[in-house]
């Protein structure tokens, strides 16, 4: 906030003229920057002086008549009322109590963050912004409305009936108990009349598009001087002040309405397992380690399994195992080559099929129950992001074994240079942060 704004809102507060909006508008600037509680503290403390002189210029034969209140001016009063709200505000910021919670962060895949606000899934948020650089998260409203917003966007939290979306793309569902809720865009807004609609916002264009994918929205632009209603499958842009309608198969990303690529997960069938320590487990991560010969009681390998029912192969064009890693806080990093090679294996071995959550090293996989299906590398410098394999090998692994459920091991080809190398970790469906392990099919575009 710029000085001169804030003094005319300090101002504006002392002499008791400020607007409810003005007054949060304050309030919330005081509560995130601790040289406005500076500038308004400098200011009351000068109106207490005013107050003070005000009291001194009062003959003191007539202290006793009416009261002081009546004779000062509206300033000095304000003064007073100043200091006992600034002495309120103090006491609310030392004291702990902020802002209520309005929604949680319900969950988030491969999302990177930079947020004013918790990004860790469960997290309840408070009024604010939210900024995802990179995947794809859901905001659940306390009102229930619910938000998945993908990246790069940015989501501000205004109530727990109203979002505004900045930049990027998010699908809105919106249950009965929300009804009325409302997402602003930077030239508009929509309200909800029990539906579930998409937002996009271009920056760079400076337009906003909506489209309903089922029930009913109104589209108003920011002056609210034209409004439209949309229902299924109809959707609207708003630029230049103006709403045009638009045929929803013209629009990009999340706007159409598609399903070209099929996302399977495990549904908790995945495990990990260390040779030699069969408790040595985490059910949140799948870890993964090669050590050197000779020192390879902490070996890890993991094994994960996808169920492939009602897959019409014929229309799948190319396949994609993708893994999130994760960091695993086991052994140090500087102890393996800058490089380091994993390989997955599709199990054709009927006996190894058989393995379980919680399975022993002797009860997984081995690389020798299956086939090589495909290789990625990982640099010893990195512990976040999103691998994986998208081979030949993989999609006529999977179109060989029809439908059911089909298994794979990951291994670490590449072993460590020293003892307490890194063990590396990917997401398993129960990680706090990041998604599992997901198979996507790409369907053949038939058009």
């Amino acid at each position: 906030m710029n000085s001169d704004r804030l003094r005319q809102l300090i101002d504006r507060y002392h002499l008791g003229i400020a607007s409810e909006d003005e007054v949060a508008e304050l309030d919330a600037e005081l509560r995130e920057d601790s040289h406005t509680r500076d500038v308004f503290i400098a200011a009351a403390r000068l109106e207490t002086n005013l107050y003070d002189e005000a009291i001194n210029a009062i003959p003191a034969d007539e202290s006793d008549g009416d009261p002081v209140s009546r004779r000062l001016p509206l300033r000095v009063i304000g003064a007073v009322a100043a200091m006992v709200c600034l002495a309120i505000l103090v006491a609310s910021l030392v004291g702990g109590r902020g802002p209520k919670p309005i929604a949680t962060l319900a969950s988030s895949e491969d999302a990177a963050w930079e947020s004013e606000l918790p990004t860790t899934p469960g997290a309840e948020l408070v009024p604010g912004s939210l900024r995802l650089i990179s995947g794809i998260a859901t905001i659940r409203f306390h009102s229930g409305a619910e938000v998945v917003l993908e990246a790069p966007s940015q989501l501000v939290l205004e109530s727990p009936m109203r979002g505004r979306l900045l930049v990027g793309a998010a699908v809105i569902d919106v249950p009965d108990s929300a009804i009325g809720f409302v997402m602003e865009t930077p030239n508009g807004y929509a309200v909800d009349h029990g539906t579930r609609f998409s937002v996009v916002v271009d920056k760079n264009q400076q337009t906003s598009s909506f489209e309903v994918i089922d029930g009913e929205i109104s589209v108003h632009t920011s002056e609210a001087k034209d409004e439209v209603r949309l229902k299924h499958q109809q959707a609207v842009a708003i630029a230049n002040g103006a709403i045009e309608t638009i045929d929803p198969t013209d629009l990009d990303g999340t706007l159409k309405p598609t399903a070209d690529v099929v996302r399977i997960g495990t549904n908790g069938q995945a495990t990990s397992a260390t040779r030699g320590h069969p408790k040595a487990r985490r059910r949140d991560m799948l870890l993964v380690k090669q050590g050197l010969p000779g020192y390879r009681d902490f070996d890890r390998r993991s094994v994960m399994a996808f169920k492939l029912d009602g897959i019409d192969w014929d229309s799948i064009r190319s396949a994609r195992l993708r893994l999130n890693l994760v960091p695993s806080g086991i052994g140090f990093a500087a102890r393996l080559p800058k490089a380091n090679r994993f390989e997955v294996f599709g199990i054709t071995n009927d006996t190894a099929l058989n393995w379980r959550v919680g399975s022993d090293w002797e009860s997984i996989p081995a690389p020798e129950d299956g086939v090589l299906l495909g290789t990625f590398d990982i640099p010893r410098s990195q512990q976040r992001g999103v691998f994986g394999i998208e081979t030949e090998a993989l999609l006529e692994f999977l179109n060989s074994q029809g439908a059911g459920r089909v298994s794979f091991l990951i291994t670490r080809q590449t072993t460590e240079l020293q003892n307490r190398s890194l063990v590396h970790a990917f997401a398993s469906d129960s990680h706090p942060e990041a998604s599992g392990p997901i198979l996507e099919l790409a369907i053949r575009n038939t058009e």
